[in-house]
């Protein structure tokens, strides 16, 4: 069964996020200027989908965005509150439409970091692209990191941690479970057409390869 509310599994693990599941400074600053380079010129207007910590709100501001960011975990919006550069905050579940903003409120929105990995249903990803359609202005852009099915493929073979376990539950579905402290969530992996199914026609969507195992999914406002 999907988990319907992230915060759940999110605000368990918020307290350990930065040391044991971020990236290193180096994958992050490589990431982020994949992410600059499809975004609209600053000063544009970004809505970080899934904010979490907020580790990559400084590559944004210095590159002089304006930024809000939205999560459903206030255990992550607390400690992104702490950054030294503080930006707009809302604790929101965006699988949840409608949104508290305006039409055309944003020049862009971004999930990176898998953040779309976890939809409650079959059709929340299609939701999910409309209401972003109503608040990203036309001719704006949407930017997120998300896993391919060749990351579910490799599942069983991955790694063994001892922090955590990832068991495939379906043909495009795992549970992700962090071992210290006990919190669980799965995860559902779409398809490159399923993607592309979801943000049209509201959006020109591009799926590209970020290595075998992850998808950089960019789409244009119509």
């Amino acid at each position: 069964m999907m988990v319907d509310d992230p915060a759940i599994f999110f605000n368990g693990i918020a307290s350990r996020y930065d040391r044991a599941y971020a990236l290193s400074a180096a994958d992050s600053r490589r990431r982020m200027r994949r992410v600059l380079a499809e975004l609209p010129p600053p000063p544009a207007r970004v809505l970080d989908l899934g904010v979490g910590t907020g580790r990559e709100i400084a590559a944004l501001l210095d590159a002089g965005y304006g930024l809000t960011g939205v999560d459903a975990s206030t255990e992550m919006l607390e400690r992104c509150a702490r950054r030294a550069r503080p930006i707009a905050l809302l604790c929101l579940n965006f699988w949840r439409p409608p949104f508290p903003f305006d039409d055309n409120a944003f020049d862009a929105a971004i999930a990176l970091h898998g953040t779309l990995a976890h939809p409650p249903d079959e059709k929340a990803l299609t939701r999910l692209a409309r209401e972003l359609a109503r608040i990203v202005r036309p001719g704006g852009r949407f930017v997120a990191e998300v896993p391919s099915p060749a990351w579910l493929d490799r599942v069983d073979s991955l790694p063994r941690a001892t922090d955590r376990r990832i068991q495939r539950t379906g043909p495009r579905t795992c549970t992700c479970e962090d071992l210290v402290v006990g919190a669980r969530i799965e995860a559902t992996v779409a398809d490159e057409s399923e993607w592309t199914a979801a943000l049209r026609p509201d959006w020109q969507p591009r799926v590209q390869l970020i290595d075998e195992i992850e998808w950089f999914v960019t789409a244009l406002r119509a």
